[in-house]
């Protein structure tokens, strides 16, 4: 699930050729975004990272649609999912959490790609 949330927003990017994208600031946000995946190890440090990082993404992803950061709002729920679809805490529920969150990224996804880019 956190790697949909590095991977879904980056779509856009590498497809459109959109002149809107900064991209040193795309390549960062995309580094921060993917922070939580070297902590995959511990479950606590994870969660933590994705909490941060989802709390940070959202006021960024806000504030930096002018340069194009608008497509890592979607990283803020996935990041969220990821956090909740831990297997070992709730076996019974991280099924439903990661396929929602797999069909939040590809509907969005399919989404950026009927807009034509």
């Amino acid at each position: 699930m956190a790697v949909c949330a590095v991977v879904a927003p980056l779509l856009p990017v590498a497809v459109s050729g959109d002149p809107s994208f900064v991209l040193p600031l795309v390549v960062v946000t995309a580094a921060l975004t993917a922070a939580p995946l070297f902590f995959h190890a511990r479950p606590s440090v994870f969660r933590r990272a994705a909490g941060i990082i989802a709390a940070v993404l959202l006021p960024w992803s806000l504030i930096g649609s002018w340069w194009g950061m608008f497509v890592f709002f979607l990283s803020v729920p996935l990041l969220l999912l990821s956090v909740l679809s831990d297997p070992r805490r709730r076996p019974g529920s991280a099924k439903c959490l990661a396929g929602a969150g797999f069909l939040l990224a590809a509907a969005v996804s399919l989404f950026w790609w009927g807009r034509g880019y």
